[in-house]
């Protein structure tokens, strides 16, 4: 379901992407500032009528919320190049999705702009299958522009040949280098190994969408395993810390616990 719109049901989000923004939507309508969704746009492209609209209705978004913590939606329909536009003003932005969901993507943008924003180049990638620096290269990018790669809710999914295409590809800029900051889960979660808060939820979710977890790094072993890429771990937030960081209310007090099968990453090239 990640790839385009493949779910009609009205009681199901039309795609995993979909299901995503329809989180962030709910999370943006959160009473304490402290813990809310900065993303005010989410809402907006959340089209036509299904359960996803449950979730930009304050009256109706902790039913959305008690159901999606269940089904643990994937990332998608990211708002950051179109919300975040005055604070990129200069700055070449450059999205790449499968292109199926490009397309899907690209409708709803025109759909709530009336155009394709002229700030935002899009590159339609298959990681399994194609080429991204050629992807990119055709889309605009320059290999000796300092590059910011932001890689959400991709790794897990793919083998890891197209893993280390990607990484590969990112460590090999070193003038200037390159940055990736990207989501990756525990191998541990993946074989059942570890016994992770919201493992077992996320693979009898992703089993019954076709989309199994394939790549995963081992914990403890961050730095290692993204050395083999050219790459230089910087920060590592998992647990506690993501908690402590992102769910912290207000009062102090701490909000829902977050899953524990993986972390979000932040490497440098070189």
């Amino acid at each position: 379901m990640a790839l385009g719109e493949r779910s009609l049901s009205p009681l199901s989000p039309r795609s995993t992407a979909e299901g995503a923004c329809a989180l962030r939507a709910a999370g943006a309508l959160e009473r304490d500032p402290a813990v809310r969704c900065p993303d005010a746009m989410a809402a907006d492209f959340l089209g036509g009528f299904n359960v996803s609209t449950l979730a930009k209705r304050r009256a109706t978004r902790r039913l959305w919320l008690w159901g999606a913590n269940r089904k643990l939606p994937g990332a998608g329909l990211d708002s950051r190049p179109y919300r975040l536009a005055e604070q990129l003003r200069g700055v070449r932005v450059l999205e790449v999705d499968h292109p199926a969901s490009l397309d899907s993507k690209r409708a709803r943008l025109r759909r709530l702009f009336g155009c394709e924003p002229e700030h935002v180049a899009f590159a339609a990638v298959d990681f399994n299958r194609d080429d991204l620096g050629a992807a990119l290269a055709e889309a605009g990018h320059k290999r000796s522009a300092r590059t910011l790669i932001v890689w959400s809710g991709v790794s897990m999914y793919l083998p890891e040949g197209g893993v280390a295409d990607v990484l590969g590809w990112v460590g090999g800029h070193d003038s200037p280098p390159a940055s990736i900051v990207f989501d990756a889960v525990w191998a541990g979660a993946i074989d059942g190994s570890r016994d992770y808060f919201g493992a077992a939820e996320i693979r009898r979710q992703v089993a019954e969408l076709d989309e199994p977890l394939r790549w995963g790094i081992p914990e403890g072993r961050v730095a290692e395993t993204l050395e083999r890429f050219g790459l230089r771990s910087e920060r590592v937030v998992s647990g506690e810390e993501l908690r402590t960081t992102y769910l912290k209310r207000s009062d102090g007090a701490l909000h829902d616990r977050p899953y524990g099968f993986g972390a979000l990453l932040h490497a440098r090239a070189g």
